[in-house]
């Protein structure tokens, strides 16, 4: 008797663990995110005239981006930056399941020197983006079939407050920053035919129908070579305040690229 039972559990096992594989090798989407945190710009100004010029490219769990920021110091303790990014993610390239989107924001902040290499700075700024997703779910078995889901369309505005505190050195910097961000989704145009692709057109309908949130942003920010031109690395995390909005957003945020600083004393 126990013989038999532990055979008709094994069986019930094996095709339970069958028909899970069947089912992922079935059905296949891509996931969605619908807000991805760009690169944030730590200038670091020491004095005024300085410039810097920075391009990044970030990427995380789906997304691609391309990111280009500018930052100036106006006086003696007076900043200003700008930041623009390109993101994608999915399979843009054969029109199926894909996101993408752009970005781009402004801001006036303080900094301040504090001693011979440490440096404390707070920016305040606007940003506005928008993006685009088309939606399908393929069938691999037992033949390759994909559906296709429907799109949708989103805009929206971003309130932000920067501080940061960063050690600059001629060849080596590194700095802690966090922004506090206000999200609101002004426009989300949700064409996605709910029979198909229910958890996406459930996912819209629950943004639509908080429209905005907050954001905590912390990053670390590494630069190393010359005193002119350094190669950057920036590691940051989006966490929303309400955990159960996470779905939306896509972390961490992860950015290698080319800084460049233009300053009196480095020359």
């Amino acid at each position: 008797m126990i013989e038999t039972q532990n055979f008709n559990a094994s069986t019930a096992m094996r095709k339970l663990t069958i028909t899970t594989l069947f089912l992922a090798v079935w059905l296949s989407s891509c996931t969605h995110y619908y807000y991805v945190a760009n690169v944030q710009n730590v200038p670091l100004f020491r004095e005024k005239n300085e410039f810097r010029l920075s391009g990044a490219y970030g990427f995380g769990d789906y997304s691609n981006c391309a990111e280009v920021q500018a930052a100036y110091s106006l006086t003696k303790n007076i900043g200003i930056m700008t930041n623009f990014m390109s993101a994608k993610g999915g399979h843009v390239s054969d029109s199926t399941n894909w996101g993408k989107g752009s970005y781009f924001e402004g801001a006036i902040g303080y900094y301040k020197p504090l001693g011979k290499y440490s440096v404390f700075e707070i920016y305040g700024g606007l940003g506005g983006g928008n993006q685009h997703h088309q939606y399908a779910i393929t069938e691999y078995f037992p033949r390759n079939i994909t559906f296709y889901c429907g799109t949708s369309a989103l805009s929206f505005t971003k309130l932000f407050v920067q501080p940061s505190f960063g050690l600059a050195f001629k060849g080596f910097d590194v700095a802690f920053s966090t922004r506090l961000c206000s999200l609101s989704f002004n426009n989300i145009n949700n064409q996605i035919n709910s029979q198909t692709d229910e958890s996406e057109y459930d996912n819209l309908n629950s943004i639509a129908h908080n429209k905005r949130y907050m954001f905590l942003e912390p990053a670390l920010t590494i630069r190393g070579g010359w005193k002119n031109v350094k190669v950057q690395f920036q590691a940051a995390a989006a966490n929303v305040f309400d955990k159960q909005d996470l779905f939306f957003v896509e972390q961490p945020h992860i950015s290698i690229g080319l800084y460049i600083a233009i300053a009196e004393r480095y020359k």
